[in-house]
């Protein structure tokens, strides 16, 4: 049987921030189950992974799986075809691997199909789609964030791109409509959930004499955002309503707080958690407060998180993670992405909306999840067996067509 070429855009496998590699990983999986069920041989191709040039072996749920990790091509039209004499072998090559694909999916890095970051980078994820036209490749958006798009010139080109795939998978139910609204309804666009629910992991299990309590602390939030002036319109003081919180849960005597970071660099940045999280632990210096290690990748990460007893944080994956593995959680939205996947698509309720909540109304909410944490965790065990069991479902049905077209 002839090998499928796959090529798999806008992901990273060395990010910082585990919530953009655990889509990667969760792709990869899935991916692999899919190809292996049909008995398909494949060439997976991973563009801007950010790793070494070349071909690797990543081993996920048990599961080795091979890729081949290269540059993203140059943004291309027929007015800038110029480009190619500028490294000819290296786009040769780039755009030979374009034109033997079989498949092209996109995942825009889960929330990067917009011009809310920049037009900069909506153009990285957008060129992709454009390869796709050029070179008359089937391609698919994966489940992700689509919007918003304030840019009439951006939104031109984003509704080109979505009008010309064959699927589009949102991620929740806020997207799928936006998609609806932009195209007057004729894209093929349908919701789903986010891939990482379906990332493997294996529980690690914590003393059973303490009540553990994850805190994820977002070192983008702590700082202001990117402009360091509450860029994201956050209601309260985000510092001092985290520091009301960790004084909540050490007055109880019988939990144990870990600091969770869920993006971490080797250096102090504006988005870093885990050089927060580190302050913290030293400034309290408390046996009750544990600084959680720096994890080297999303599956280790929701290894520690599936063994907690319950869990809030403001980075989205961290607190999927919590929730696909069952555990009691408060989710702390500041974007859309939240009450569209958790409230929308969920139909879970207990959310702190940062945008919308001061400071006394978000401790209350911290305090009633956690004393209802076992009532929580019925309406998380409920829905992982119906909605989130169906949706994987759906979503390998769909993954199977498109990849096996």
């Amino acid at each position: 049987m002839r090998s499928k070429t796959i090529i798999l855009s806008n992901v990273t496998l060395q990010s910082g921030n585990k919530g953009c590699v655990a889509l990667c990983y969760s792709t990869m999986y899935l991916i692999d189950i899919i190809m292996s069920q049909k008995q398909v041989p494949y060439h997976l191709i991973l563009t801007e992974s950010k790793e070494s040039l070349g071909h690797h072996e990543l081993t996920i749920g048990g599961r080795a799986i091979a890729y081949e990790s290269v540059e993203h091509a140059w943004p291309v039209s027929w007015k800038k075809a110029y480009r190619l004499l500028t490294n000819f072998k290296k786009n040769f090559r780039l755009y030979k691997l374009y034109r033997n694909a079989d498949c092209i999916m996109d995942i825009g890095q889960g929330d990067s199909f917009t011009d809310m970051y920049s037009y900069k980078r909506f153009d990285n994820i957008d060129k992709v789609h454009r390869l796709a036209r050029l070179f008359r490749k089937p391609y698919f958006f994966l489940p992700q964030t689509i919007g918003p798009f304030q840019n009439p010139a951006i939104r031109e080109k984003a509704v080109k791109s979505i009008n010309k795939a064959s699927l589009v998978m949102t991620r929740d139910r806020q997207s799928l409509d936006y998609v609806n609204d932009l195209t007057n309804g004729k894209a093929n666009v349908k919701e789903y959930i986010d891939v990482a629910f379906f990332l493997p992991y294996n529980k690690i299990k914590f003393n059973k004499d303490e009540v553990h309590v994850g805190l994820n602390i977002s070192g983008l939030l702590w700082n202001g955002g990117y402009t360091h002036d509450n860029q994201f319109g956050l209601k309260a003081d985000y510092q001092h309503a985290i520091r009301s919180i960790i004084r909540f849960f050490m007055s109880n005597k019988d939990v144990q707080l870990h600091l969770i970071s869920h993006v971490a660099t080797h250096t102090r940045n504006v988005e870093s958690d885990y050089a927060v999280l580190y302050d913290l632990w030293r400034e309290y210096h408390s046996g009750q407060m544990t600084l959680a290690p720096l994890f080297l990748t999303p599956i280790d990460a929701k290894d520690y998180i599936a063994g907690l007893d319950f869990f809030m944080g403001a980075r989205m994956h961290a607190t999927i993670a919590a929730f696909s593995a069952g555990v009691p959680v408060l989710p702390m939205a500041y974007s859309r992405k939240f009450n569209g996947l958790f409230v929308d698509t969920l139909a879970y309720d207990h959310l702190a909306d940062l945008k919308v909540d001061d400071e006394k109304t978000i401790l209350t909410k911290v305090e009633e999840c956690f004393a209802q944490r076992e009532s929580l965790k019925q309406e998380i065990a409920t829905q992982l067996a119906s909605t989130v069991s169906e949706q994987k479902e759906k979503l390998l049905h769909d993954l199977t067509t498109q990849l096996c077209l």
